[in-house]
């Protein structure tokens, strides 16, 4: 069973792959850290969250599948390795890149979240930046940014991107009488009300369009001081301007960064066989963004939504590999 994953790294070394499990192998066949010694030295710390849930409130499409999103992305990986021609640089040869494995994630969500905090804070007090896959909020954003948070030194700020096709802002789960616990709708009111260490005026909110958002979080960004680009905006002025204003304000007088990328924020025609929603943004504005970040040394960077298909993971995996080759040619990582 163990031999079928073949990364394209070790299919040219002839080497063998890396794997977490028999049916899980190795991000692109990264070396596996199965304890916060083993990151010792390493440049980025990989984390799976296989979190799920039902549907949000209008959605018909079934939203089962999702925690295996992790172990799909890792599978699907295998075809891809770290090289960027355009830079002439192969960041896998560059960066200590290591793959640690999956969070706990149990049917206790509160539980779950506490889970991936406390795996992204080890990887980070370890000297890593943290990249984490997975599922859905709030076990793939508001978890990771509580990790980041909890790593960080008091009195020091985190700035943070979002590349989202709906605003995560409000105060309750879409009514008076929906939960105000960290979830798809509210996960950002949390973060700002939980995380002191987050400053919602170094925040950028970029994508946003469609009927499926409300009034609120519109006006929930605006009061806060955050900045939001809606997808009309990006597609008036292009992704370069606005990728540009977005990362200055999160770098500016913060120690760390953070970018949450969900994957509606793509148009209905980047993934055609899962998205939604027209009039979103393209695989290459995002990737642009990304990479624009790890220009400046993002600290942590978090899928949220991921679809388990070959498509939507191959977005994923290309915006992993710019956001690395960032951060090499930034000069913040690597040898």
């Amino acid at each position: 069973m163990a031999t079928r994953w073949t990364a394209l790294i070790h299919a040219v070394a002839g080497t063998q792959t890396p794997l977490l499990d028999a049916d899980t192998p190795s991000y692109s066949g990264l070396p596996v850290a199965r304890s916060p010694a083993e990151l010792r030295g390493a440049d980025v710390a990989i984390i799976g969250v296989p979190f799920d849930r039902p549907a949000t409130v209008g959605r018909l499409q079934s939203w089962e599948g999702y925690r295996r999103a992790p172990q799909v992305m890792r599978q699907n990986s295998m075809r891809f390795g770290g090289y960027v021609p355009e830079y002439d640089l192969d960041v896998f040869s560059r960066l200590r890149i290591v793959d640690y494995g999956d969070a706990a994630i149990t049917e206790d969500v509160a539980a779950s979240t506490e889970a991936v905090a406390a795996k992204v804070r080890e990887a980070t007090l370890a000297g890593c930046r943290v990249l984490t896959i997975g599922g859905f909020s709030p076990c793939s954003s508001y978890a990771a940014i509580k990790g980041l948070a909890s790593a960080t030194p008091g009195g020091q700020r985190i700035g943070t991107l979002s590349l989202d096709a709906h605003g995560d802002c409000l105060d309750r789960e879409f009514g008076p009488t929906g939960s105000r616990a960290p979830g798809a709708a509210t996960w950002e009111a949390r973060m700002w009300d939980d995380l002191p260490a987050v400053d919602p005026t170094r925040h950028s909110e970029i994508g946003m369009r469609g009927p499926r958002n409300v009034a609120e979080m519109v006006a929930k960004y605006r009061t806060i001081g955050a900045r939001l680009y809606t997808a009309a905006e990006v597609r008036a002025r292009g992704i370069a301007p606005i990728a540009a204003e977005a990362v200055e304000r999160a770098f500016t007088g913060t120690a760390r960064t953070w970018l949450h990328f969900d994957m509606d924020v793509l148009d209905i025609g980047a993934v055609p066989d899962w998205g939604d929603e027209p009039l979103g943004l393209s695989a290459a504005d995002c990737i642009h963004v990304v990479h624009e970040a790890g220009l400046r040394g993002l600290s942590a960077l978090s899928f949220v939504y991921i679809p388990p298909i070959p498509a939507g993971c191959s977005i994923a995996s290309y915006a992993i590999v710019y956001w690395l080759a960032g951060l090499v040619r930034g000069g913040h990582a690597g040898r």
